[in-house]
């Protein structure tokens, strides 16, 4: 019988990928022993700021590592003040996504038709969420894909900006504590990591069941909520 934890199933791929993070931890570990971290933290500080928050900002809409920048304003700014800015960053980044995908929609269905069609026919409020939720579903491309599927704006902002945050606030703490990490900090971050995937997982799996028609809405919008 597959053992269970917090109600997931722990397959084979599932436990890989636990290792993979660990893993991944101790080599971030040992690769952060071999750099200049504050060689690394005093050149961000002499980056113009708006240049940093411009990237931040844009770089993740062409599919750029929304993680890495995070980190990257966590060691510009600390974290009291990069994460207003994260946040004020992703909601730019929820704006401009659905102005780009009204704005050119064959363009982004020709290319999230793969996404389109992991999606269930539901309501708006769960369609949303279940997306953002969908393991190995990209950053820009949630953010694409739910004006796609005819998610009015309010539902939109109102379940990705505050999921998307809480999702940043590992980032920024990594960047701003960067300078002096410890092992123990180390696996404290691949622990959470674990942990967010663990409850994620679960909350995807419950969701799931919890949709009525599990036919893929790949064919078009879903109905209004």
């Amino acid at each position: 019988m597959p053992l269970q934890i917090a109600g997931v199933e722990l397959t084979w791929r599932r436990l890989l990928v636990a290792l993979a993070v660990i893993a991944g931890a101790i080599a971030l570990a040992l690769l952060y022993r071999r750099i200049d971290i504050d060689r690394l933290h005093v050149l961000a500080q002499r980056m113009n700021g708006g240049l940093v928050f411009l990237a931040l900002t844009l770089l993740p809409l062409a599919g750029f590592p929304v993680s890495v920048m995070h980190a990257v304003a966590g060691v510009r700014f600390g974290f009291a003040v990069a994460l207003p800015l994260v946040a004020l960053s992703i909601l730019l980044q929820l704006l401009l996504s659905y102005a780009l995908v009204r704005a050119a929609p064959g363009f982004f269905a020709r290319r999230l038709e793969p996404l389109r069609r992991r999606l269930p026919h539901a309501a708006h409020w769960p369609l949303t969420l279940f997306t953002l939720l969908l393991p190995g579903a990209p950053f820009f491309a949630q953010n694409y894909v739910l004006p796609l599927m005819g998610v009015p704006l309010r539902i939109f902002l109102s379940v990705a900006l505050p999921l998307h945050l809480v999702r940043s606030i590992v980032g920024v703490t990594f960047g701003e504590l960067s300078d002096h990490l410890t092992p123990w900090t180390v696996a404290g971050f691949a622990a959470y990591a674990v942990g967010v995937t663990l409850a994620c997982g679960f909350a995807f799996r419950r969701l799931r069941e919890r949709l009525r028609d599990p036919r893929p809405a790949g064919d078009g919008p879903t109905q209004r909520a």
